[in-house]
């Protein structure tokens, strides 16, 4: 049946929240404000649906640029004005804070969501998949596969371009393409399949020997030089990144989100610090320049031996740093001697890691969350064991978009 839904915030996921007859109905496509006419089966505590049309609008309500938005999945809040987007998330992470957490309001400072300088054109590098046709694209809306896509106005312009040159080459057996582009305008790309043929060896070779890319990745194999490298920051250091390795999607947003990770651990920054969940060294860097040691632990060994070339290339963070490769919770149990944690995991959080660093009772815990729900589980956890709480820092790298980031300072009392 049709019903008529007044939209009245936006939910994890991007959804609007709405209520009919005393149920939840979660809208995608409606904005704060909007009344919505939807159809709903008018079963269970709880249903998904779709804006079928816009009734009336709400304040927060604009035209949404990109042409596919009702279909591609990427972009669930296109819909809804920058300024709106950035307090649907600053409300997001203090509601999960409280509702899975248990942390009351006003228990801890929640500072203002920093936004992001562009609401569009940021993303430096993408994940693409292919339809069955051949054509590429990103994951669409329930029901709707892989949605083609020609021109996304997340990309940056070297990204658009360069997935402009790609996406007509022939990859045969290729089911997904990342693309990455350095601040320099290098590009390089993963080229994922069910079994590399020669045939797909050779169109990937044929990529790099065209000038195409720099370098590319397919497999356990490269082509070229698939490693990109940035601009130096204030200390010299230059991150490096791969397509086959994960990397801030959003590197304008790096400076911000590095200096909240250096203030949430503080004083303790000076001290010797053990990072975990450390990647390619995108936190790495700039601590190394404060730190009096850093101990960094990363499943990945190649994003290791990416972070030592970008770090040996510094005097100043000679004997610095020791690198170790291997599982997070179970290294965190040598985590006595440590002045300060820092942990920056996956969307799925680390609640194991957590328990082992509460054990080892760490003064300080700097927690650099990409998902609210599970930092909050995370942050239960922590206060169970004694951590409280001190502030939040919300960062939106990722306009348009669900997603953001959450940087979290805790502190054990006594120690």
């Amino acid at each position: 049946m049709k019903a008529a839904l007044r939209i009245r915030s936006i939910v994890h996921g991007g959804e609007g929240l709405a209520q009919h007859d005393g149920r939840v109905v979660f809208v995608r496509g409606g904005a704060p404000g909007d009344l919505v006419e939807a159809e709903i089966s008018g079963e269970g505590r709880f249903e998904h649906a779709r804006a079928l049309r816009v009734v009336e609008p709400g304040r927060a309500r604009v035209v949404a640029p990109c042409p596919i938005v009702e279909r591609c999945a990427g972009c669930p809040l296109q819909h809804v004005a920058y300024p709106e987007q950035l307090a649907a998330k600053e409300a997001l992470a203090a509601d999960a804070l409280e509702r899975i957490g248990g942390v009351a309001r006003g228990s801890y400072e929640m500072r203002p969501i920093v936004p992001g300088p562009r609401a569009l054109r940021y993303r430096r590098r993408a994940l693409l998949h292919r339809d069955p046709k051949g054509t590429w694209g990103f994951a669409g809306a329930p029901g709707e596969g892989v949605v083609p896509v020609e021109d996304c106005l997340l990309f940056e312009e070297p990204l658009q371009r360069l997935f402009e040159q790609v996406r007509g080459f022939e990859l045969p057996g290729s089911e997904d393409l990342g693309l990455d582009t350095s601040d320099a305008g290098k590009s390089a790309v993963d080229v994922r399949a069910g079994r590399a043929t020669p045939a797909l060896r050779k169109r990937v070779r044929d990529l790099v020997e065209r000038g195409i890319v720099a370098g590319a990745v397919l497999g356990q194999e490269t082509f070229g030089d698939p490693v990109l490298v940035d601009s130096a920051d204030l200390s010299g250091a230059r991150l490096r990144s791969r397509p086959d390795l994960f990397a801030q999607a959003n590197r304008a947003m790096v400076p911000a989100l590095r200096a909240a990770a250096l203030d949430a651990l503080g004083d303790a920054a000076s001290g010797r610090v053990l990072e975990l969940f450390c990647g390619t060294g995108t936190l790495t860097l700039p601590l190394l320049a404060r730190a009096r040691s850093v101990t960094g632990v990363e499943s990945s060994a190649q994003a290791l031996q990416l972070l030592r070339r970008s770090a040996n290339e510094v005097p100043a963070f000679t004997g610095k740093l020791r690198l170790v490769a291997g599982d997070a919770a179970r290294l965190a149990r040598d985590a006595h001697g440590f002045d300060a944690a820092l942990i920056d995991p996956p969307r799925t959080g680390a609640a194991e890691t957590v328990r082992t660093l509460a054990g080892a009772q760490v003064p300080v815990i700097a927690y650099v969350s990409c998902d609210a729900p599970t930092l909050a589980r995370d942050t239960k956890l922590l206060s169970a064991a004694g951590y409280r709480l001190c502030w939040t820092q919300p960062l939106d790298l990722f306009p348009q978009t669900a997603h953001f980031e959450v940087v979290a300072r805790f502190e054990r009392p006594g120690l």
